[in-house]
């Protein structure tokens, strides 16, 4: 046993799918909110459970390509430009 893992932390954990880690599903994500029409709202619940996506990937990846667009980061970096 490793000092301060105890076998009870890994009842829960899911092993066989792989953990990977991007810019874009980093842990430290900033929670924000954000306000839609209902109408963009629907359509957005929809696509999420059709694709099986989370909404929360969608909207990130939707600020992203405007960033890139408006060359305030490298596109699909995820990390904002330095001088």
């Amino acid at each position: 046993m490793v000092k301060g893992i105890h076998m009870e932390d890994f009842a829960y954990m899911d092993l066989h799918t792989p953990m990977i880690l991007t810019a874009e599903s980093s842990p430290r994500l900033e929670p924000m909110l954000v306000r839609l029409s209902p109408t963009v709202a629907e359509q957005l619940r929809k696509l999420a459970r059709t694709t099986r996506i989370r909404q929360s990937d969608y909207l990130r990846e939707a600020v992203a390509d405007l960033l890139a667009k408006y060359g305030h980061v490298q596109a699909g970096s995820g990390h904002e430009e330095r001088p």
